[in-house]
């Protein structure tokens, strides 16, 4: 599915660059385009990261169990 229209930016675009290293939205955006024309596709591509980005979803379990410092 696309994910950014302006760039022709898809789902499985985003989902290698956040295998390849991305942690952020920002790192997505830099590597796919994604996000840089119109904003409109922001909340999606955020989603996604937050989604499958494995550094945020560690951060997540981490927060559900009360790990220390995981607030922060």
């Amino acid at each position: 599915m696309y994910v950014c229209h302006c760039n022709v930016v898809t789902d499985r675009d985003i989902l290698e660059s956040i295998a390849n290293g991305a942690r952020c939205v920002a790192d997505v955006a830099r590597q796919t385009g994604a996000g840089r024309t119109c904003g409109n596709c922001i909340s999606s591509l955020r989603d996604l990261v937050c989604q499958h980005c494995p550094v945020r979803a560690e951060r997540a379990v981490e927060r559900e169990l009360g790990v220390a410092g995981a607030a922060r």
